[in-house]
């Protein structure tokens, strides 16, 4: 089996250069309590001792004052210190308090950097002088006051409107709530903490704790409590605007929505309105955009001949028209759909079925032509009819497992025929999908056995009637009685039923269990045993395919599943999120790399359209079988089917991810399908997918 592998550092790629900084994440502030430990910053007057409060101590409080006032607020707040230490035993230079400082609060940003901002929280002073009081805000500006001596980060660069409007939400919030004299905003200073921060930045100095009055103020809780809500609510504000961004980068931000439309809609380019507050996208010209066939979208553009012009250079990909959802040029898969108008003798070639419709629709004496099968799909010509329709089939039941019934008896309409050897029924649970995950595999050993599903306490009568209608011999229960309890294994035998039961102290050693009935495999998914949908995706295909599936939990595979994959083809599936590295680790310490590859993408529909490309060559039927990949019982139970009709089987949330779509058309181009399973009812797979789908495979 040649697998083709979606490369992690690709797929990075592509989402920075798709996506502005952190356009999808959240908003985030990064407190930083000035000072703290030996570097006691200003001490006041009134100080007689050096366990006397001063300002890393009042810095502090308000910090942690301010992070609890934002706690409920929709920011994710992060703060540099919780305690009064030091970062370094010295100041400046490498390794050094202010570096170590702020290599912590970038850490914070990191990869969400439009959406984050750096308080630096201080208090002034000012010993020659002890007279002066007042607030002040500073920010970086490395334009008009750059020095060579103080060289800033370069991200701080990008940021500098950005801490500027900072500052002056900031600034005028404080001193009126405060009541402080103001004494300005300052943009001439090159602090290293702000010309450091890699996000927007200011500093506070919220006051003079070398002028008594002022110093006995700050130390109160009052005036702390005051300080927390003023900046807490200025940075409230702050995110309330909208940042417009060009080719995926920001050039302009706003405070109204409609001036930021209104000039994103007069800017070239492709162009994003940002709302920063409810972190989503709220207009662009991304009319068609490009997708690759695993790793999915790739760039939007405003024209379709820039999107064309660009995809031309990247392998695997087809540009999508945003607003109908058409695939209107392709590299990987042909334009399959031909309308042929018989009057002028005009024909013109189409990806997309529903395209070709719509544009065929209206003129007279006209049909569709599948190119390869020359079947036709529409006509309007008389006296002609279509060649070819795809039939959609719905497998349901009113319950998990009425619709495992379903599927059993979609598969022997009329019993287990007589001269069948093997007249097994595999019993798993509906409430866990981690048996039930093994059952795919099981089920193709047992000569193609219907897998039914039960409750824990007590056979159903649906699922006794099932057995019996079926002829049933033996019953091969999946894990232990509390998933499915000795009850219900009493009752199939006194139908006159043998049963055995695959059981092990764990999950993970049921699943051990079950795979020693395989036999010899061609080969092995491994795949977590606490999130069903990777393994779910794989199910029929292992089933079809004569593959295992191994469970593994994160801490690492057990010493039998170490045993059982060792020499053997292995598909690990999901990111390292689900199966960590040192997964990957244990694996490739006793089995060629060359055969272990990691199948996945960044959600379950992903990883499902990294598996069927990978073993679209082994699936070859004119079926394709769908079900939800929200839940688990429909598509487990669904295994036999593949089986049956060496189909794939195809995964669906609210709509048919992107990456699964290009694989369809690819299949369809390759397969004449004629049929459409639905497996599960119309809560699962509502109507308008199962005519997206039946369009797709058309």
């Amino acid at each position: 089996m040649n697998f083709k592998i979606a490369k992690l550092l690709g797929f990075v790629v592509i989402c920075l250069f798709l996506f502005p900084a952190g356009a999808l994440a959240e908003k985030v502030l990064v407190i930083d309590p000035g000072h703290g430990g030996r570097h006691t910053g200003t001490c006041g007057v009134t100080k007689e001792s050096p366990k006397d409060l001063c300002e890393r101590d009042v810095n502090l409080s308000v910090g942690l004052k301010l992070r609890d006032y934002l706690k409920n607020s929709g920011i994710k707040v992060y703060i540099t210190r919780e305690t009064d230490t030091e970062f370094s035993s010295y100041l400046a230079g490498d390794g050094g308090d202010h570096q170590l400082r702020m290599k912590k609060a970038n850490g914070f940003a990191a990869g969400n950097n439009d959406n984050s901002i750096f308080v630096s929280i201080h208090h002034n002073g000012s010993p020659s002088s002890p007279y002066v009081k007042g607030y002040e805000t500073y920010y970086y500006d490395g334009v008009n006051h750059y020095k060579s001596a103080y060289p800033p980060d370069p991200k701080q660069l990008t940021y500098l409107n950005d801490s500027k409007r900072l500052a002056e939400t900031i600034h005028p919030t404080f001193v009126s709530n405060l009541n402080m004299i103001d004494r300005k905003i300052h943009n001439d200073q090159s602090l290293y903490v702000i010309r450091n921060a890699q996000m927007p930045a200011v500093l506070l100095e919220l006051g003079y704790m070398t002028n008594r009055e002022e110093e006995s103020r700050v130390k109160t809780a009052d005036f702390q409590n005051k300080a927390a809500q003023a900046i807490g609510n200025a940075v409230v504000e702050y995110f309330k605007a909208y940042d417009v961004y060009k080719n995926g980068v920001k050039v302009q931000t706003f405070k109204n929505r409609n001036d930021a439309i209104n000039f994103a809609q007069n800017t070239s380019g492709v162009v994003q309105v940002f709302d920063k507050n409810a972190q989503t996208y709220i207009w662009d010209n991304n009319n068609f955009e490009v997708y690759h066939k695993t790793n999915g979208l790739v760039k939007g553009f405003a024209t379709q001949q820039e999107a064309i012009n660009f995809a031309n250079g990247q392998s695997d990909s087809r540009v999508v028209e945003k607003a109908t959802g058409y695939t209107v040029w392709s590299n990987f898969v042909t334009a399959n759909y031909v309308v042929q108008e018989q009057t002028s003798g005009a024909t013109t070639e189409f990806y997309d079925y529903n395209q070709a419709v719509n544009y065929a629709k209206d003129k007279a004496n006209t049909r569709i032509v599948k190119k390869g099968t020359n079947d036709v799909l529409w006509t309007n010509i008389a006296n002609e009819g279509t060649t070819k329709n795809v039939q959609v089939k719905a497998v349901n039941g009113q319950t998990r497992y009425l619709t495992s019934i379903a599927i059993s008896r979609d598969l022997y309409p009329n019993g287990f025929p007589d001269d069948k050897q093997e007249r097994t029924v595999i019993l798993s649970t509906g409430l866990d999908s981690a048996d039930a995950l093994s059952a795919g595999p099981l089920t193709a050993k047992l000569e193609n056995a219907p897998i039914l599903l039960n409750n824990a306490q007590a056979l159903l009568p649906e699922v006794r009637d099932e057995l019996i209608r079926l002829r049933a011999n033996k019953v091969v229960i999946l894990g232990g009685p509390l998933a499915i309890s000795t009850n219900i294994e009493n009752a199939i035998r006194g139908l006159g039923i043998q049963v055995e039961r695959i059981q092990g102290q764990n999950r993970t050693e049921t699943n051990n269990q079950i795979n020693q009935r395989l036999g010899n495999v061609n080969g092995v998914f491994v795949a977590s045993a606490r999130s069903f949908p990777d393994a779910l995706a794989a199910a029929p295909i292992a089933a079809a395919n004569n593959w295992a599936i191994v469970l593994t939990e994160k801490n690492g595979l057990s010493d039998a599943a170490l045993n059982y994959i060792r020499g053997k083809q292995i598909a690990i599936l999901g990111g390292e999120l689900v199966v960590p590295a040192g997964v990957e680790n244990q694996i490739l310490s006793q089995n060629s790399a060359a055969n272990v590859k990691r199948l996945s993408g960044t959600s379950r529909y992903d990883t499902l359209a990294s598996i069927l490309w990978n073993f679209k060559d082994v699936m070859k039927s004119n079926t394709v079988n769908v079900s939800t990949g929200l839940n688990f019982p429909d598509a487990l139970s669904a295994a036999p089917l593949s089986i049956l009709n060496k189909a794939p089987l195809v995964l669906v949330g609210s709509d048919v991810n992107k990456n699964v779509e290009s694989f369809l058309l690819k299949y369809t181009e390759e397969n004449r399908v004629e049929n459409l399973t639905v497996v599960g009812g119309p809560l699962a797979i509502p109507e308008h997918l199962k005519a997206t789908l039946s369009n797709k495979v058309q």
